[in-house]
């Protein structure tokens, strides 16, 4: 199940949010050398760690945190406008029904486990229940092939580039009830993977 944690309930899952912030850490400090974002040597957090921003993330019983996301407004200032503006040719989607999604991160144990596909799912079931057209992201060429197998509807919205070594290109994933049976389908997943949160949000 996944857990929709955002400013409204983040004090409730003060403990997962922590946990989330260490796996960042372990994935993005530790195996890709993000040390810039090093936070007490044990989280990764940027400046868009803020209250306007939702996390999805998915942990066991015990509350080990196998992975997760994390999901910002793009009408603030957010990763593409502020950091890499340049991937996009034309206009950067700016809209309330588009969400920018970054930092995914799966603990090693946990790659193309069952958490994997439920954050898979997550992304369009979430898009649906808010009524997202899509995400922007910034993802490596090399997944565009892997996601699009997985039943994404993936469009670049300019070229890859080279950025600190890496080969990064900017795209948006569209939202929509065919994208979510592609995705089922392909995972063997047919029930719903998002908690009760999602309805506490959307009453608060």
């Amino acid at each position: 199940m996944i857990r929709v944690v955002h400013n409204g309930n983040s004090r409730q899952f003060a403990d997962l949010m922590e946990r989330q912030f260490r796996l960042r850490h372990e994935v993005f400090v530790q195996e890709r050398g993000w040390t810039d974002l090093e936070v007490d040597g044990i989280y990764e957090k940027d400046q868009y760690d803020n209250a306007s921003a939702t996390y999805l993330i998915a942990a066991n019983d015990h509350h080990v945190v196998a992975g997760g996301f994390r999901l910002c407004p793009t009408v603030l200032p957010h990763m593409l406008t502020e950091q890499f503006p340049t991937l996009v040719d034309g206009a950067i989607p700016q809209r309330s029904d588009v969400l920018e999604l970054t930092r995914f991160a799966m603990r090693k144990s946990e790659r193309r486990s069952r958490h994997y596909f439920e954050l898979l799912v997550a992304i369009q079931e979430y898009g649906l229940e808010e009524g997202l057209s899509g995400y922007t992201s910034v993802i490596s060429p090399l997944r565009l092939p892997i996601l699009q197998g997985f039943g994404f509807e993936i469009e670049p919205l300019g070229l890859s580039q080279m950025i600190a070594g890496e080969a990064v290109i900017a795209v948006f994933f569209s939202v929509s009830e065919n994208c979510l049976s592609r995705v089922r389908k392909s995972v063997n997943i047919e029930s719903s993977v998002l908690d009760e949160t999602v309805a506490q949000r959307r009453s608060a």
